[in-house]
């Protein structure tokens, strides 16, 4: 437990509600998760199956209709797994990246993070005995290849990527994912891509799959699930796909812990891949309009530098200009303007001139909100 930190945005939120609890109007940008509800579809999936009585365990592995739904969901990318081999459904996508840890990192290695990166995979890698090694990228998430290159050596064995990234919302190109894979060959390291946002990119951007890349998934684990492309965080339904033996020891690590993932959950995620779809266009949309809106508003304010994202729904604005740390200035902007943010050092020691804002929330509410925020940094200059 020793290894296992306080949470980085813990002060924050417990500031913010003693706030809201004294009457505070409180702007959220703190909320990583879509604010729009589970469809309708899936939530009759779900209630059906309760209906039906699927209420006991599951194969450890998943259901078969879900492990044929996700197999199908890969397919039609183009990209050929085995469900019943390659794929291991868990309560959520922490438990597909946790137990992949466990099934191929030991005590002592070192595993390097891309950075600015979501603050729950160092913990995760602490928790095994290992060491976290944050590698920089540009601004955006552009990978800086002679970083990477530098930071490649015996003692590591795994790479954690994150695209669409968390928390800039920038995203790797195919090149850059291939030089990746390459390295994984020389260096024999293993490539954990986290692809939990892919379906929520914009400007017509369509994110590449490690599983493009690496087809015998010889130096890939991919984690997935449906907390964010369908709405379901509170669900708790991830998936990890992967080569036959890492699957088959996560599996072992599963039926000895939470033994499956919750049976009537399971039905309702085949329902949402199977059923249909054009929730996450809805979303995309709705979401674009607010990323438009929430990057036009920072690049106008003073002092403040924002990369446009790519995917997701986070913007990492840049406040160097006024030479505060970002706990500092998170908690200053949430006394004075009652706006929560997430200061960056969470993401990344690289990162404590930044901030973290979501921007899953109501288009009205970003405007207004950070309309008083802008009005702030005027009287702090």
């Amino acid at each position: 437990m020793e290894r296992i930190p306080a949470s980085g945005t813990l002060r924050m939120f417990e500031l913010a509600k003693r706030l809201e609890a004294e009457g505070r109007r409180i702007y959220h940008f703190d909320i990583g998760q879509p604010d729009f509800p589970t469809p309708d579809n899936i939530v009759a999936a779900g209630i059906e199956a309760l209906n039906h009585g699927f209420t006991r365990y599951t194969p450890a592995r998943g259901i078969p209709p879900l492990l044929d739904g996700i197999e199908k969901h890969y397919a039609n990318r183009g990209i050929n797994i085995d469900g019943s081999k390659n794929v291991i459904v868990t309560p959520g996508a922490k438990m597909a990246l946790f137990q992949g840890f466990l099934s191929t990192i030991d005590a002592g290695d070192d595993v390097l993070l891309l950075s600015p990166a979501w603050p729950t995979y160092r913990v995760m890698i602490r928790t095994v005995g290992a060491k976290p090694v944050d590698v920089p990228t540009f601004p955006g998430y552009v990978l800086d290849e002679e970083e990477l290159k530098n930071a490649c050596s015996k003692s590591v064995t795994a790479l954690v990527i994150n695209t669409p990234n968390n928390p800039t919302g920038g995203v790797l190109e195919k090149d850059h994912m291939k030089l990746i894979h390459d390295l994984a060959i020389d260096h024999d390291f293993v490539v954990f891509s986290d692809e939990i946002y892919e379906m929520l990119v914009y400007d017509g951007f369509k994110q590449t799959s490690m599983l493009e890349i690496d087809t015998d998934m010889e130096h890939t684990l991919v984690i997935n699930g449906f907390s964010k492309t369908y709405s379901m965080t509170g669900w708790r339904l991830g998936f990890a796909v992967g080569n036959e033996e890492t699957i088959n020891n996560m599996v072992r690590i599963q039926q000895n812990t939470t033994s499956c993932a919750t049976s009537f959950v399971q039905y309702a995620g085949s329902e949402a891949l199977k059923g249909d779809q054009s929730s996450i266009e809805n979303m995309t949309t709705e979401y674009q309009k607010r990323r438009d809106a929430i990057t036009s508003i920072f690049c106008n304010m003073p002092g403040v530098q924002c990369v446009n994202p790519k995917g997701a729904f986070y913007v990492f604005p840049d406040f160097s200009t006024y030479g505060l740390s970002s706990n500092t200035l998170a908690e200053l902007i949430l006394m004075k303007v009652g706006i929560t943010s997430t200061p960056g050092i969470s993401f990344g020691k690289y990162y404590d001139s930044h901030l973290r804002f979501s921007y899953a929330t109501e288009l009205s509410e970003i405007k207004e909100g950070l309309g008083k925020l802008a009005e702030f940094l005027l009287s702090l200059i």
